[in-house]
């Protein structure tokens, strides 16, 4: 990313401060702390050289005055001169186990140092979960401090921290729109009731709100209008009823109608309830933030609810985006996971192949960092055209449920995912419409983490009799040969490696697929090794280490990249007597950027320090789904991961001639 990127040995249990560059210690205030500053810079928009660090404030404490700590400050004129009346906006940080309700280390303390500072007109409290704001307003007589739901970024005067208009949506950035899925999430629990999965179901309402609300122009409904709807029981009906409307709509499509079909209508939240989630979410362009950003704030709520029941385990991020990156989608292109669960797969897929036509077009845009509104829908109408190429299926309808919204957050809103078990015989698919779109033979993509790691056989005859490794195999000589006999049950992965191949385009279809390394090495799955060489080319193998899967599973696996043969190269090979096996890419992957436990992991120096590049930070920031690097945070901490640099060697060795 840099010819030269500056690196540093960084002491252990430090980090680099974000603004100052300075070695602080690496503990959760501090983790709270970066994150923030980060936020301010690139959500905010203000200059480093505008805020300043652990600010003393003189508070009056009676009749006496003492000098508090501001853990964060803006100030008008940079804090050069780090005056108290220059002070704009007051930032406290706290612990994450610290409560806003807690003495000196509450809320409280942030409303005092607001009262302290003359010209200082927004305060916000956070502990990294839970994000408190508040608004100096003074009168003849005296000074309110009123919660509110942010402060302004910089330019913006205090009416813009109400969501007028759509200017006012900013991307997420950072770990801003996790903790803002927890908070709200917390605050349903506390204040609302129910079971985890009636929850998350109305919460998934609430988010299709938000997104139909983007996709329309004009003023925004899915807001926090003016101070009476955040605060009294009127305005907070208000704004129930303009979500729910919202809502209604959504329904209305017919590509989300079955979604809903049991679900009971309307939002069953309360307005208070509805309130605090609008009043956390409405700030926020899901549209265009991130898939990163995206994806990790989905999959802390989808988890908990509905993940491992089956096997269905999330497929890391940077297993997904190797993949990906290693299978290299073009726009147009036929894609299918026949495993999708939460759409992982799927959402990175579009997401590269959406990049992809941005890069086209913004050659021809008048400002290619800020496109037209006309130019902006011609882009989408293309991205929405790409997407009705890609499809998923699974077996559980919740977990299709849940890809859909994941799909419709990152700017796609058609069909294309189906609740069926792919393993069954296509003609029994109970939607027509399945069996229409997604045929044997017709794919050019196909990507897959099939359940595994699960006591669950495969059982049935009409299931197990479409594939050739549900039957039994002897070895005669050097070669394979299939028996007439099913066998009686069979683990499903084995069975998804045939069925994944025979969705494919024969001669030019290539899968990604993820499998547990007995199927490579055991010595009973011989006859496996040998039909996927009899039937496909084998492009590449990648070896995960055991962390991949860890905490929650031990299962060692690999990512292998297959194409099809056509018919005439199996004819061409049986006849020569001879496999044409070609050169295949192999790597072994030590580090996948957390250890055994789930804690991540950092790059770091001969003598064990880690290695700090804030030079990278920017760049990496500005990067795009389809450069894929190792992950850089503010610090400047790299995450040990070799998968990067896996995908990025295949594809300038492997990639260009496996096309």
């Amino acid at each position: 990313m840099s010819d030269e990127p500056k690196q540093i040995a960084m002491p252990g249990g430090k980090i680099i401060d974000f603004v100052t560059g300075k070695a602080r210690p690496d503990n959760e205030f501090e983790q709270v702390r970066q994150n923030f500053e980060r936020t301010l810079v690139e959500e905010y928009r203000f200059d480093k050289a505008e805020i300043g660090v652990d600010v003393r404030v003189k508070v009056q404490d009676g009749s006496r005055t003492v000098p508090r700590k501001a853990s964060l400050a803006v100030f008008r004129s940079g804090p050069t001169t780090q005056q108290q009346n220059d002070i704009q906006i007051l930032i406290q940080i706290a612990k994450p186990a610290v409560q806003p309700t807690d003495g000196k280390l509450g809320a409280s303390e942030v409303e005092k140092l607001l009262l302290a500072c003359p010209n200082a007109e927004f305060a916000c409290w956070t502990n990294g979960v839970e994000t408190i704001y508040f608004q100096k307003k003074k009168r003849k007589f005296d000074t309110d401090i009123l919660p509110v739901n942010d402060f302004p970024r910089k330019g913006e005067d205090s009416s813009s921290i109400f969501t007028t208009d759509r200017s006012r949506l900013r991307v997420a950035t950072g770990n801003n729109l996790l903790n803002a899925f927890k908070r709200c999430h917390d605050f349903i629990h506390a204040n609302q009731g129910g079971s985890k999965e009636q929850i998350f179901w109305e919460f998934l309402k609430i988010l299709f709100a938000k997104i139909e609300d983007e996709q329309h122009e004009g003023r925004p409904r899915f807001a926090i209008r003016n101070s009476d709807e955040r605060n009294t029981k009127p305005g907070q009906k208000e704004v129930k009823d303009r979500v729910e409307q919202l809502f209604r709509e959504v329904c209305d499509r017919k590509e989300f109608r079955p979604l809903f079909a049991d679900a009971p209508q309307g939002i069953l939240f309360n307005p208070d309830v509805v309130t605090f989630v609008v009043a956390h979410l409405e700030k926020y362009d899901f549209l265009h933030s991130s898939v990163d950003v995206k994806g990790v704030a989905y999959e802390a709520i989808v988890g908990p609810t509905l993940e491992g029941t089956r096997g269905e385990f999330f497929t890391p991020r940077n297993v997904v985006k190797m993949t990906v990156k290693m299978l290299d989608p073009e726009p147009g292109q036929r894609i299918l996971d026949p495993a999708c669960g939460t759409g992982g797969f799927l959402v990175v897929a579009f997401n590269y192949i959406s990049e992809k036509l941005r890069q086209k077009a913004r050659k021809a845009w008048e400002n290619p960092d800020k496109p037209k509104s006309h130019e902006e829908r011609t882009l989408n109408a293309e991205i929405h055209k790409a997407g009705n190429s890609i499809f998923g299926l699974d077996f559980n309808s919740n977990l299709v449920k849940t890809a859909q919204m994941n799909m419709v957050m990152n700017n796609d809103g058609r069909g294309g995912l189906f609740a069926l078990n792919s393993l069954w015989k296509p003609a029994h698919w109970p939607t027509k419409e399945a069996q229409e779109l997604i045929e044997l033979g017709t794919m050019d993509i196909v990507m897959a983490n099939p359940p595994f790691g699960t006591k669950i056989k495969v059982e049935g005859q009409e299931i197990l009799e479409q594939f050739d490794l549900a039957h039994a195999w002897s070895k005669k000589g050097d070669k394979w040969v299939m028996e007439g006999t099913l066998r009686g049950a069979m683990p499903p992965e084995v069975l998804f490696i045939e069925r994944c191949v025979q969705f494919l385009k024969p001669g030019t279809g290539k899968v990604g697929i993820v499998l547990p390394d007995g199927i490579l090495g055991n010595p009973d799955y011989e006859y496996i090794r040998y039909w996927i060489l009899a039937n496909c080319q084998v492009l590449a193998s990648v070896d995960l280490p055991v962390e991949t899967f860890l905490p929650r599973t031990g299962t060692q696996t690999s990512v292998l990249i297959l194409r099809r043969k056509s018919e005439q190269e199996k004819l061409a090979e049986s006849l020569s007597n001879e496999d044409v096996a070609g050169e295949v890419f192999m790597a072994i992957a030590k580090k996948v950027g957390k250890d055994r436990r789930g804690n991540i992991i950092y790059e770091r120096e001969p003598d064990g320090r880690e290695t700090v590049c804030r030079d990278l930070y920017d760049q990496y920031r500005k990067s795009t789904i389809l450069d894929f690097h190792p992950l850089i945070e503010t610090t400047g901490r790299i995450v040990d991961d070799d998968l990067p640099h896996i995908a990025e060697l295949y594809r300038k060795t492997v990639g260009p001639r496996s096309r």
